[in-house]
């Protein structure tokens, strides 16, 4: 019978039946057909055969058939219909709509029962039919996977192997493979609650996110300490809804961790759902991590958290072996290369004397020794001796060989010999040539030859030894520069050719930068632009790097941006120490010269990434427009109520005010038209920053501006004079006249109030044709600026701190304004003081184009 059910007739119905079931139709058609079909059958025997007592239990099998090929719903559908055939058909009057009895309705539950009955157990078989195709799909996937990995002995295509089983095992839409890093020995590095796990293998990112994770170093923080710390795995239902209280239940053991703080940067893909297992090696020491996610909540279930545990042992050891292969391979190598790089000659030979391998030096002297009648009789000497006598259990001392080489000089060589014996096993397999009949396992299985040139010997050994630590120094002093978290870079020559750079250099450039190659070129080849502060191009001459090896100038804190080739900008700070040296010679870190005519410059550059700094300074700019914003009205809320009360006042409108509640009034209104002109300033701050002061600059009279500005500050105060001196009669500018006149409202006004003991303020007035320029210069009597401070009078919120001793007051915003509206109109700003004699601030700014006579009139008119 077993045999008839694996006949390939019933493969073959078995097959169309499955192809029949996988049409998109199939279903409709089966429970439309069996319908009629189950109706018709019925309806014939019913009046031909005998009376059925409830004839829908004959739908019963059509019913638990679509159940289990075809779903519930059609199943439903299917007892939905078989309830209404009987109900037509096989209840009286049959055919026609009724009113059913009792009896009918009793029938009719019964059938409906017993069909939900038969959709339970079917629907339950049907289920345990999905789990166990599943179970047996995932446990031929990890024979599979098993099966690969134990193959697998790349370390970089197993790891991409087990990210992408785990993902497709478990429905995962994000999985990654973290490491702890290793020797070369394949030995832990660091400790497992460190934070330095790498990403080595991810699957399910885009390329930008991958190069982004594979930067980020990974360790036992948030989600991530529970596998990393304690070898545990762990399994997070939603990461937007775990709580603190949560997650200390189910790891009570850990010290408290902020569970909300997953640690991952702003373009990580999203995820809801998260599982981790850790990799443990046989120690049961932590070497990494296998981490999945989904962007739904509750995607991972415990038979994926135990399938994930499973895949990590199956993984760790087949990584284990991949390293150990690694290993193996390195140990080969070394032994080749230590092999090929000794200096001696040396030779391995069989129990026949024939040779097995030899290295370079051996093969370079005994080819030399071949092609000459006097080499083969020293070769007789350094080889075939010595090797017969090895072979035959003769032990003589260190031969000692003069030989002449090709250039006729006689070199000096001692010749070791030894006798070979190794394990059977590892003799068959080394020495594959044909072995005499004699062979005799407990005698020499070869002999090792040695040719040790005695003439360079010891000059060898030092140019080793001097080479090596070189090396070592060079290597040493490149690790310590490749943790440095700054970029640093060693520069020489005008041209700025690079000797050293960190990694941290890389970076920062966005691309490497080769040794030897000059800066500019460097540049010019990977479209890298350095600006300045304000936005504008440097000029090569200008940069810091090239003023320190070009000019030997020392330069700190030189603010630069650098934009690289995809359009991003990274702000730094540039350190640019020039190194005087005589005979410059790089030779131990490059191969790089410089002749011995002279010296050249080098120049050691330090580049502090400052993106936070900028970005705290966007925050302080933004908190200062907001809060300008917010104080503009209540501000002209109390100026407006103040004014109208001293207004009502004087009119004589409402009960008369005392002097002293009239004062407080005026005092209200100054106190007010203070606070105006700071959120005034500060508003002006924001724009300047976010670059929306905008600049309406047309032909004015300098001249009239001044004089308007001049009697306007005069009426505020009655210690000081204010003059203005001129020649000229008019002065026509390109500017701005409001934001002019408040540049010039500012500096008078400030050396009025830097002038404590009252005393002249003048104002002069002068035009350099041959320039076209406008200069103005304005000069107090006050108390000066100190020397140490000057350079950074024009800073935002800078104050010379001598204003504090005589009680002046101000924000430090007034100078900075000036300066950057003075330069947007096109001019200069700057000043010379000495502290307690006074200062003088000049002002120069572009003439405007000549116009026409009566245009100037007009300007005039209308200014006054």
């Amino acid at each position: 019978m077993s045999t008839w059910f694996k006949s390939p007739f019933i493969a073959r119905c078995r097959a169309i039946i499955k192809q029949w079931q996988d049409t998109p139709y199939s279903g409709v058609a089966t429970l439309s057909g069996g319908i009629v079909l189950a109706t018709l059958c019925i309806w014939i025997f019913d009046h031909t055969v005998v009376t059925l007592p409830n004839p829908g239990l004959i739908y019963l099998p059509l019913v638990a058939m679509l159940a289990y090929h075809w779903g519930a719903w059609h199943a439903i559908i299917a007892a939905l219909l078989q309830l209404l055939c009987v109900y037509l058909f096989f209840l009286a009057p049959r055919g026609a709509l009724k009113v059913p009895t009792a009896l009918d309705i009793v029938q009719l539950l019964i059938l409906a029962g017993v069909t939900g009955f038969v959709l339970a157990l079917v629907q339950l078989a049907r289920e345990r039919r999905a789990a166990a195709e599943h179970e047996t799909e995932r446990m031929a996937a990890l024979h599979s996977v098993g099966a690969a990995l134990s193959s697998e002995l790349n370390e970089e295509r197993l790891l991409n192997l087990i990210a992408r089983t785990a993902r497709d095992l478990t429905g995962a839409s994000i999985a990654a493979f973290t490491l702890r890093p290793t020797d070369e020995l394949g030995q832990l590095l660091g400790p497992a609650e460190g934070n330095l796990f790498h990403l080595a293998a991810v699957v399910g990112v885009t390329p930008e996110q991958e190069q982004i994770l594979r930067r980020m170093p990974l360790g036992g923080k948030g989600l991530l300490a529970p596998i990393f710390r304690q070898g545990m795995p762990v399994r997070i239902p939603d990461i937007l809804a775990v709580s603190q209280t949560s997650f200390d239940k189910v790891h009570k053991h850990l010290v408290k961790e902020r569970s909300r703080s997953t640690h991952l940067p702003k373009s990580h893909p999203g995820m809801r759902s998260f599982l981790g297992a850790p990799l443990l090696n046989r120690e049961r020491e932590v070497c990494g991590g296998l981490l999945l996610g989904h962007d739904e909540p509750d995607h991972f279930t415990p038979e994926d958290e135990a399938l994930l545990v499973g895949l990590t042992a199956q993984a760790s050891i087949a990584l284990e072996n991949a390293r150990l292969y690694r290993v193996e391979q390195l140990h080969a190598q070394e032994l080749d290369a230590i092999f090929e790089s000794i200096a001696d000659g040396v030779i391995l030979v069989d129990a026949e004397g024939h040779i097995l391998r030899e290295n370079g030096a051996a093969h370079r002297l005994r080819k030399q020794l071949e092609s000459t009648t006097a080499g083969k009789q020293a070769l007789k000497a350094l080889f075939h001796m010595p090797v017969r006598n090895a072979l035959s259990g003769v032990v003589e001392p260190d031969i000692a060989v003069s030989v002449a080489d090709e250039i006729q000089e006689t070199r000096d060589y001692i010749v070791n010999v030894a006798p070979l014996r190794l394990p059977t096993t590892l003799t068959i397999r080394l020495f594959t040539r044909e072995k005499s009949k004699s062979y005799n396992p407990e005698s020499a299985s070869g002999a090792v030859i040695v040719w040790h040139d005695v003439t360079e010997a010891r000059h060898l050994l030092k140019e080793r030894s001097i080479h090596a630590e070189t090396e070592a120094r060079r290597a040493l002093l490149q690790l310590i520069l490749n943790e440095l978290p700054s970029s640093v870079y060693l520069v020489h020559g005008p041209e700025a050719r690079l000797v050293l750079a960190n990694r941290a250099a890389a970076t920062l450039w966005g691309a490497v930068w080769p040794t030897h190659q000059p800066m500019c070129e460097f540049l010019q080849e990977n479209n890298i632009r350095i600006s300045s502060v304000d936005g504008g191009e440097h000029p090569l001459p200008q940069l810091a790097t090239l003023r320190a090896v070009q000019r030997g100038e020392t330069i700190y804190h030189h603010q630069e941006s650098i934009r690289h080739a995809d359009g991003t900008t990274l702000p730094v700070l540039v350190n640019a120490v020039p190194l005087r040296m005589k005979h410059f010679k790089l030779s131990p870190l490059s191969n790089a010269t410089e002749t011995s005519e002279g010296s050249e410059l080098a120049a050691l550059v330090v580049h502090q990434d400052v993106t936070a700094l900028k970005e705290a300074e966007r925050l302080k700019d933004e908190f200062i427009g907001i809060a300008a914003h917010e104080l503009r009205t209540p501000v002209a809320v109390l100026k407006g109520y103040a004014q109208m009360l001293i207004r009502q006042t004087t009119r004589g409108r409402g009960p008369e005010l005392a002097d002293w509640q009239m004062e407080a009034l005026q005092n209200i209104d100054q106190a007010t038209v203070r606070l105006v002109a700071l959120t005034e300033d500060l508003l002006d701050v924001t724009r300047l920053q976010a670059g929306r002061l905008h600049l309406l600059c047309e032909p004015g009279d300098l001249i009239a501006l001044v004089r308007r500005v001049v009697t306007r500050l005069q009426m505020t105060t009655e210690q000081h004079t204010l003059s203005l001196h001129t020649s000229l009669s008019h002065l026509i500018v390109e500017a701005d006249a409001q934001r002019l006149e408040q540049v010039l409202t500012n500096v008078i006004t400030n050396a009025v109030k830097y002038s404590p003991q009252g005393g002249p303020v003048e104002i002069a007035i002068e035009e350099d044709s041959e320039k076209k320029i406008a200069q103005i210069s304005v000069r107090d009597h006050g108390i000066g600026i100190p020397q140490e401070q000057q350079p950074r009078i024009f800073g935002r919120f800078v104050r010379a701190e001598n204003a504090n001793a005589y009680g002046i007051t101000g924000t430090g915003l007034g100078l900075y304004l000036c300066r950057e509206i003075i330069e947007r109109l096109g001019g200069h700003i700057w000043f010379e003081s000495v502290e307690n004699e006074g200062s003088t601030f000049f002002l120069t700014l572009p003439l405007a184009e000549p116009i026409e006579t009566d245009a100037i009139e007009q300007q005039k008119e209308a200014n006054a």
